[in-house]
């Protein structure tokens, strides 16, 4: 079954917008941030349930460190706290150790009170872009909360907010075109500038993310056996770590989008239908014309290796995003059910290696036309 782009409602390149006023992002941000963690106890947020995620109290005070840096600098409340709370200070396995519960959230409260002050009077300086960062800061960290408490056994069901509707063969006609990605607003962030045209031609791209139903036959035909399927890396990957199905797997929700998965997985379960994962410029072309029908129930893997546009610019500070141009890391678009508004466009790059299992991370499949 196709979808023609005309029966879809077009929508901004920008969709779906956030809407916010910079006030406004930094309570939302921060609404979602207390709402995964205000039950826990001390002992949940020193946990440490993954070696390559930080433990959430970690990501609380570091959330409070980075917005004092850009939004309140010179107010430093807790220079004891600094080497701690920075992203290069300590290695994860070291990030245990950690104030008191009530002294984060005390931190936090403390220092949005100062940059709450700095946006009453106009004190905008370093501008509206770094507020805008800080905002997305924010956002991305609340996520990963999210993620923490699934791998900690915290969250067990799934997720309210994902679909159970699935139609499996439909799949969105996208005609040859010109595309212009990227963007050079007050939010884009570095890796997002500058916008350029790409040429594409044309393809289908499935119009649902691949559920567990589908990826279950995948599993029941042998797809973790068949070498043929997978790439070299992604096989010896597979083979060494013992995968046999996706991390995030719900027994019982086959119309749920599969998540928890690897590129290695996808791209392999791609192959086994004659498919392949859709380039980061083909999924920015879908979304101009199927807007918010491609976002915000898992993030979704693409073909793309993450490096800089022509004419990249460091923002804020030198290895926020260069620092992952690296060859390794994959571009990742479309945010998930977990993912806060102010990280929901189009031009959005989310970046991990492609063993990367712990996010929620499923895939839609593309073929050309």
């Amino acid at each position: 079954m196709s979808v023609s782009v005309a029966s879809l409602s077009r929508s901004p390149a920008h969709a779906p917008e956030p809407g916010h006023s910079l006030g406004a992002g930094l309570a939302a941000a921060r609404a979602e941030t207390l709402a995964r963690v205000e039950a826990l106890d001390d002992a949940a947020l020193c946990a440490q349930p993954d070696p390559e995620f930080s433990p959430i109290g970690w990501h609380l005070g570091h959330i409070a460190y980075t917005e004092a840096l850009w939004l309140a600098p010179g107010t430093d409340l807790r220079p004891e706290w600094r080497r701690l709370m920075r992203q290069d200070g300590f290695a994860k396995a070291e990030r245990r150790k950690l104030p008191a519960r009530r002294d984060l959230f005390d931190y936090l409260a403390h220092v949005r009170a100062l940059v709450e002050a700095r946006l009453e009077a106009d004190a905008l300086e370093p501008g509206a872009r770094t507020w805008r960062f800080i905002v997305q800061h924010e956002t991305m960290h609340a996520e990963t909360i999210a993620i923490l408490r699934r791998l900690s056994g915290i969250d067990r069901a799934p997720p309210a907010e994902l679909s159970r509707a699935r139609d499996e063969g439909a799949t969105i006609a996208v005609p040859a075109g010109r595309l212009t990605q990227g963007d050079d607003g007050d939010e884009a962030l570095d890796n997002e500038r500058a916008p350029h045209a790409v040429e594409l031609g044309a393809f289908r791209l499935s119009a649902e993310p691949v559920s567990q139903g589908r990826y279950r036959r995948f599993i029941a035909d042998g797809g973790y056996r068949a070498e043929a399927l997978w790439s070299e890396e992604g096989w010896r990957w597979r083979a060494s770590h013992g995968v046999e199905r996706p991390l995030h797997w719900v027994e019982g929700a086959d119309d749920l989008p599969v998540h928890g998965v690897s590129a290695y997985e996808a791209e392999a379960f791609c192959r086994s239908i004659g498919a392949r994962l859709p380039s980061e410029s083909e999924w920015e072309r879908a979304a101009s014309f199927a807007g918010s029908a491609l976002f915000g129930e898992v993030w979704q893997w693409t073909a793309t290796t993450f490096a800089p546009y022509a004419g990249f610019v460091p923002f804020p500070y030198p290895g926020y995003s260069a620092a992952y141009f690296d060859g390794r890391h994959r571009v990742l678009k479309g945010g998930s059910w977990a993912t806060g508004p102010a990280c929901l466009r189009t031009s959005f790059r989310n970046w991990y290696e492609p063993w990367t299992r712990q996010i929620f991370a499923g895939f839609r499949y593309a073929q050309d036309l």
